[in-house]
């Protein structure tokens, strides 16, 4: 058989972060710059065997497989079964560029890619959610409780507008073009000690912590809303508001803030966080007129280690 191949984008939390969890909405983008990459042929040999190189990592059978790996294996096996092909064996690449641990949605993408792979293996098809409920199991089995959403958006491959067991919808862009600017602190975050984290403080104080969940998720929807008919300013309000509700959450840090004040610094319409916060990625609304190249280099400056670009125009996404 020759290789089949998955391919899977990054993504980037638009609005929503934490309150997601809870039932409220969330906005998430995909991040075409990056991506993740699972490369399958069948095993004459039986069994599960998965090389990726990018963590240092190389297992030749489920049961040796490290926490990193063994919710992939398993999803491997999980597809097979759902098409009857269980005792079916696989020798697996899973290749990216999507940085680890800073809310890019490194584990989800590689999780897609290696359905999408597996189905083209077996000469079978899913629909995109199907793809991405598939790869949450997967997100379950690492992240412990994650919300759905970045399996998703990568799914999909579009901007999607989010809430944990409801339909996933997409996002009609309108007629502004809307630039987004994610900037990398270089500083990897645990999803789920973070999730925990604010779980735990809310136990102490519901009431606080549940209208702060409230007020980011009617950002969320105010914003949709601004996608489909307004402005990158009154989008930048949106994400303005919600980066100091994510503050009193505590969920920011140092790196993070310098990125966001050096992006409004610079011209940006708005910035916050993006993803589960402590590390991980900052995103900032820019004016479509803004010179990236500099934009860019001025966040390098104030210390992201990275700077991707992604922009919503007219119902599509680049």
């Amino acid at each position: 058989m020759a290789e089949a191949v998955g391919e899977a984008p990054g993504k980037a939390l638009l609005m929503g972060e934490h309150a997601v969890v809870y039932g409220h909405p969330a906005i998430a983008v995909p991040l075409r710059s990056v991506k993740a990459t699972a490369t399958v042929e069948f095993s004459r040999n039986g069994g599960i065997e998965i090389y990726a190189p990018e963590i240092g990592e190389h297992i030749t059978s489920v049961s040796e497989a490290s926490p990193r790996l063994a919710p992939l294996a398993k999803l491997v096996e999980t597809v097979s079964r759902f098409f009857g092909e269980e005792r079916q064996g696989y020798r697996v690449l899973i290749e990216s560029t999507i940085p680890i641990g800073r809310g890019m949605g490194s584990g989800a993408a590689a999780a897609v890619a290696l359905v999408r792979a597996v189905c083209t293996a077996l000469g079978r098809s899913l629909d995109a959610d199907a793809i991405g409920e598939f790869a949450n199991a997967a997100e379950i089995a690492y992240h412990g409780n994650p919300s759905g959403v970045d399996t998703a958006v990568i799914a999909r491959d579009e901007p999607v507008y989010f809430v944990k067991s409801k339909p996933i919808r997409g996002i009609e862009v309108g007629p502004s073009a809307f630039v987004l600017v994610v900037a990398d602190t270089g500083i990897a975050s645990s999803t789920a000690q973070v999730v925990e984290d604010v779980r735990r403080a809310r136990r102490k104080d519901k009431a606080r912590y549940d209208s702060y969940f409230w007020e980011l998720g009617s950002m969320a929807s105010v914003a949709r809303e601004v996608i489909r008919t307004g402005s990158p300013e009154e989008l930048g309000l949106c994400m303005n508001n919600a980066q100091k509700t994510l503050r009193l959450l505590s969920v920011s840090c140092p790196e993070l803030d310098a990125l966001v004040s050096t992006a409004l610094e610079k011209g940006a319409f708005g910035a916050k966080l993006s993803g589960a916060g402590r590390g991980g990625s900052m995103i900032a609304v820019v004016d479509p007129a803004t010179n990236l190249e500099q934009f860019s280099a001025d966040l390098r400056a104030a210390g992201a280690e990275r700077v991707l670009t992604t922009i919503l125009s007219g119902g599509t996404q680049a």
